[in-house]
């Protein structure tokens, strides 16, 4: 898994959070808002792994929101169903049934959705995306200009030949629209070095604002470290790549923001 679960005794942040349903074609995608303390405020909508909802990303999207965003989380895998926690095969093999042309549809709504809702303002919506969630956001930055992208170890290259994946990130990088923020672990072979360098050399050449960091050492998932113990193996460079983040989408989509911690 990208993201284990959430270790014990770890506080959640104390926000609002609501349970929402949004229309899509098909059925309602259901999804998980959390409502700083002030509004209206940015938006920001958070694209999870191919393990799909979790505590993790619960707890992630009350941090967002404790930060003075209003964080949106979706579960983009509602036609497929649950699987169960930490069930790795469970849930590669509801990925490959996974239609990602019409997840893509679904969080373009969710992104209008967002937009459109009384407690957000900014004329762009922030998000974040992992795993194959960070594939997603990048395939959304190639098809909207109002949005500002951070990616966490997504993958720039096609992996193998499902027919219900999305362009792959490299086949679209031209269409792309900043700004873009990147983390990966430069120990991470399933995405590839080689990949993220040609999507980088892509990006500047198409002329799209873009920063890519890359964390010597570590491999794929590497924010997991970011709720374990401050002398925990990676917990710097999570939480070092969480502020970075956080700047980023501060920067980039205004607004009055709360000084969260990171």
């Amino acid at each position: 898994m990208c993201h284990p679960e959430v270790p014990p005794g770890t506080p959640l942040p104390n926000v609002r959070v609501d349970t929402v349903g949004i229309d899509v074609d098909g059925g309602r995608l259901p999804g998980v808002l959390a409502l700083p303390a002030r509004s209206p405020a940015p938006g920001v909508l958070v694209v999870n792994d191919v393990f799909g909802q979790s505590d993790f990303y619960e707890h992630l999207t009350r941090r967002i929101a404790q930060a003075g965003f209003v964080a949106l989380d979706v579960d983009y895998f509602f036609r497929q169903g649950p699987v169960a926690t930490g069930d790795r095969e469970a849930a590669m093999n509801r990925a490959q049934q996974l239609d990602q042309l019409t997840t893509l549809d679904d969080l373009d709504r969710a992104i209008t959705w967002l937009a459109e809702r009384p407690e957000v303002e900014g004329a762009r919506i922030g998000t974040v995306g992992f795993c194959m969630g960070g594939t997603l956001v990048l395939d959304l930055a190639a098809d909207r200009d109002d949005l500002a992208t951070v990616c966490y170890y997504g993958f720039p290259a096609r992996r193998g030949e499902n027919p219900l994946a999305p362009p792959a990130p490299l086949e679209v990088a031209e269409r792309m629209s900043g700004p873009i923020l990147g983390h990966w672990g430069d120990q991470d072979a399933g995405v590839g070095m080689d990949n993220v360098r040609a999507l980088d050399a892509k990006l500047t050449a198409a002329g799209v604002e873009h920063t890519f960091h890359l964390y010597p050492g570590y491999g794929h998932g590497f924010l997991k470290a970011l709720l374990d113990d401050e002398r925990a193996e990676g917990h710097d460079q999570a939480c070092g790549s969480w502020k970075r983040t956080l700047r980023f989408l501060r920067h980039h989509l205004g607004g009055e923001l709360k000084d969260a911690p990171a």
